[in-house]
């Protein structure tokens, strides 16, 4: 993650997002390149592309979280519960998306603050939260 001077801050995979599962690794590796299409799509105010963006995290939170979930709870993650929690937030920030987008009430301001939310995500929940999956799971 880094952050250019005077501009939004833009998401590039690295390493140290890296949590130790191959699969999950995979996925969020896909997330940062879309979250960085996202990113592209917002500043230019391409609604195709962000559009088609929407539609992909729908599809990617249910089939991404409950692999992560499926890992924990077959490995007895003592933050199951916790995580799970975030994961549900999540797919309610999509829902919200989606719904706006729909009724097309996607301001530039609401795009914008959706980006954010996006690579904070990025940067709270893989580097800080999924990473400790892979800490105590492998």
């Amino acid at each position: 993650m880094r952050a250019e001077r005077g501009l939004p801050m833009k998401v590039e995979w690295t390493d140290d997002l890296l949590i130790g599962i191959g699969i999950i690794d995979d996925q969020h590796k896909k997330l940062v390149e879309r979250v960085k299409g996202f990113t592209k799509a917002v500043e230019s105010r391409d609604m195709a592309k962000i559009e088609e963006t929407i539609n992909y995290l729908i599809g990617y939170t249910i089939q991404h979280f409950g692999a992560e979930e499926l890992i924990m709870i077959r490995n007895g993650y003592d933050e199951f519960k916790s995580h799970r929690e975030e994961h549900s937030s999540f797919i309610n920030i999509i829902y919200d998306a989606n719904k706006s987008l729909q009724k097309k009430e996607l301001t530039q301001e609401k795009l914008e603050a959706l980006q954010e939310l996006f690579l904070q995500w990025i940067v709270n929940h893989i580097k800080i939260k999924d990473k400790r999956i892979g800490e105590q799971i492998i």
